[in-house]
């Protein structure tokens, strides 16, 4: 097997790399596992022959290079099926959230029907077992089942720059937007990432992470193909059920790199205390644990390294990234098998000036934050000031992108493709700066809190929000506001949990703790199911949704106040 670096040319298709792979590559495999850890294989000659079927039943459906398709279906092998036949035939698809049920309030449904209708009412592929699909016209609603693969497929000319796929955000349901990545747009970033991670034909990737999501799809399916190297898919839904699942897999199978953000390692946390014995794991293959939740919970991520380093995992394994879909996936790395570079700032100083101070971790101001490395080859980052002038390194600012693997804008979004670029280059909507050489990303521009005069992060808050015993990650967020009544900037937690009197006890304890350690004052404690905390994907907070719904009204007879 010849070295990626010899192996990368820009000019293929996704056509062209699963010949390449399915041809001189007969020994390499995607490995599905199953609830009770057993592994059905499926080499990449065999996904060649079922997606060049598919391909000729979406042939037979009628569809054409360049038609849409969204796929919504259960279970990863048939998702990758649809998919590569997708590919095959030039038909463009885009892979969505697969809804539990049509009924009630449901946000994947939601999703679903405005991406229908963005894209022109393209066929639906959903699970065989689906019945009932609501608004869905029938005759637009497929199933694999379905196709009549019979005849021979027709394979069409496709080019680099040719759209090969939609990644639409995870951000909103209401408007979702389609990232458009063309066949080049992915060969550039996936050669990038096998540069970043060093990888080889003897390599291979374990993964939890849905298809749906830029990290499940493009890390953890397509570059491996793109590499020839063998790739793990454990079904996203039996990893949250079991997290084991995930450890016995990276134990037994010699993984060497996967990738787990904030909320996923805090899961395998909880998982872990909760066992009084535990196998006698060996993680020492491990070359690359990817963290891309932006930004690192440092908390987090420690106390992950401690926990699994009794069974051979390096500290320098772990790998904080960062990357988005509008990149079609990775922008920046850590340098591989080095430490994560940790370091305290005052946060006085980056949240009012907006300057990186570095000071020692015991100062009453410190904050620490994760670097995230690198930019990646190909890739280009700035930090800009509002004007969207270039800043200088130890500055916060918002960061922008621009290079070979960026989007060219959003599917018929025009108005909202030019305001996400400025002279070439993307606004990613992040906030960070450089410094000593490392990018920092300290948080998401419309997750900025205003209080006293002063910008907090809300996940900055939400960290220390979980040093309380009563308070665990992923089930508290927060929103700023402006009083309607007063004129006056709000703080508003929300909280998993009823209202009672052990909630208003946790509020006053949340109070006090931020008072004393941040001089904040948190107004209101509203308290909300744990399904009605809205995650993306990966798993990151969608606090802006909580946010709408308490500007409109909605959790009124759920707010704990104090005096």
């Amino acid at each position: 097997m010849p070295e990626y670096s010899n192996y990368y040319q820009p000019q293929l298709t996704l056509p062209e790399l699963l010949f390449r792979a399915a041809e001189a590559h007969s020994d390499t495999f995607i490995g599905y596992v199953n609830e009770d850890g057993s592994i059905i294989r499926q080499s990449y000659r065999e996904l060649l022959a079922e997606a060049t079927s598919a391909a000729a039943g979406l042939q037979n459906l009628g569809l054409k290079p360049g038609d849409k398709l969204i796929i919504a279906s259960q279970g990863n092998r048939g998702i990758i099926r649809l998919l590569w036949g997708s590919f095959l035939a030039g038909v463009i698809p885009t892979v969505l959230q697969p809804p539990m049920t049509f009924s009630g309030y449901n946000p994947a449904v939601m999703k679903m029907l405005n991406v229908y209708a963005q894209l022109g009412e393209p066929f639906i592929f959903l699970s065989d077992d689906v019945s009932c699909y609501g608004e869905l016209p029938e005759v637009k609603v497929k199933r694999s089942s379905d196709l009549d693969c019979s005849g021979s497929f027709i394979r069409p000319e496709l080019k680099p720059e040719d759209p090969a796929f939609i990644q639409f955000s995870s951000g909103s349901t209401g408007d979702p937007k389609g990232i458009m990545l063309t066949h080049a747009n992915l060969m550039v970033n996936m050669d990038a990432i096998s540069k970043g991670l060093d990888l080889k034909h003897s390599d291979s990737t374990g993964s939890w992470m849905p298809l749906f999501h830029d990290m499940g799809l493009i890390g953890y399916h397509l570059t491996p193909i793109y590499c020839a190297h063998d790739q793990y898919h454990i079904e996203t839904i039996d990893f949250i059920k079991n997290p084991g699942l995930w450890l016995d897999l990276l134990s037994e199978s010699a993984i060497c790199v996967t990738g787990c953000p904030n909320f996923g390692l805090a899961l395998v946390l909880r998982f872990l205390s909760r066992k009084k014995t535990l196998p006698d794991w060996n993680f020492s293959a491990m070359k690359a644990m990817l963290n891309g939740a932006e930004p690192i919970s440092v908390q987090i991520m420690n106390d992950f390294v401690e926990k699994l380093r009794p069974f051979g995992f390096r500290p320098e394994a772990m790998m904080p990234v960062y990357g988005m879909a509008e990149a079609t996936l990775a922008i920046s790395f850590t340098p591989l098998m080095q430490d994560s570079v940790i370091t305290a700032f005052d946060s006085t100083m980056l949240d009012i000036e907006n300057k990186a101070v570095k000071v020692d971790a015991s100062h009453p101001n410190a904050r620490l934050l994760s670097g995230v490395g690198k930019a990646l080859n190909d890739t280009e980052i700035r930090i800009v000031d509002g004007n969207d002038q270039p800043v200088e390194e130890a500055i916060a600012g918002h960061i922008q992108l621009r290079g070979g693997g960026i989007t060219g804008g959003y599917y018929n979004k025009p108005e909202e493709t030019a305001a996400a670029f400025c002279n070439g280059w993307l606004r990613t909507g992040d906030i960070g700066f450089f410094f000593e050489g490392n990018l920092y990303v300290s948080g998401r521009h419309k997750d900025i809190i205003f209080k006293n005069g002063r910008n907090y992060f809300a996940n900055d808050l939400e960290v220390l929000a979980c040093s309380l015993e009563e308070i665990s990650y992923g089930k508290i967020c927060f929103g700023g506001t402006t009083s309607r009544q007063t004129g006056h900037d709000k703080v508003i937690a929300f909280l998993a949990g009823s209202p009672g009197d052990k909630a208003t006890e946790t509020f006053r304890q949340l109070r006090a703790l931020l008072r004393s350690n941040l001089g904040i004052t948190v107004d209101e404690l509203v308290m909300v199911k744990s399904n009605e905390i809205p995650k993306t994907s990966s798993g990151k907070l969608q606090r802006y949704k909580l946010m709408q719904r308490y500007l409109a009204g909605e959790f009124e007879a759920q707010v704990v106040r104090l005096p």
